[in-house]
């Protein structure tokens, strides 16, 4: 039998994670409203699954053969140089693991808002086809579907909060 490190490849991960979130964006864009699309979308079971995947993908960047106390600080500390330089950033992203963190990490928030946008459309009556290019952009480039989505939501209800 294999081991779960060689049945969940960073590719496998990948490719599961991309197409997992597809049907997902589908439904939002479809039934917003509907029982099944609430049922999936709205528990605890996406972001628990994420979740899980992310804390895998940061048990193999840090306990790397079994030196998790030795170098696990000295690595957590080098991911922070991010911050110093788009160079910096660059060569971060060049650890495939790390890389794959990133867009989980990306594909959690994006379905998040996405989610969001949603409810909050349905919550203030606005009819699914005018938010379906929202959350396509946010889909896509997140913060711009997001603007997208707030400057229809400020036309369409003339309110600005965004806490209801």
């Amino acid at each position: 039998m294999e081991t779960i490190k060689e049945f969940f490849t960073l590719e496998t991960i990948y490719l599961v994670s991309n197409y997992a979130v597809i049907p997902l964006w589908v439904m939002l864009l479809v039934a917003p409203n509907s029982k099944f699309t609430n049922i999936i979308i709205n528990t605890i079971a996406l972001p628990a699954i994420f979740a899980c995947t992310y804390g895998y993908l940061l048990y193999q960047q840090f306990y790397n053969g079994g030196i998790f106390a030795e170098e696990a600080a000295s690595i957590a500390l080098n991911n922070f140089s991010l911050y110093l330089g788009i160079d910096q950033l660059s060569s971060l992203f060049t650890n495939k693991i790390f890389l794959l963190i990133f867009w989980i990490h990306f594909l959690t928030i994006s379905i998040f808002v996405g989610t969001w946008i949603a409810k909050d459309a349905l919550r203030n009556g606005i009819h699914k086809y005018v938010i379906a290019l929202p959350l396509v952009l946010t889909y896509f480039t997140g913060p711009l579907g997001l603007f997208l989505y707030l400057f229809v939501r400020l036309i369409i209800i003339q309110k600005i909060r965004i806490h209801d």
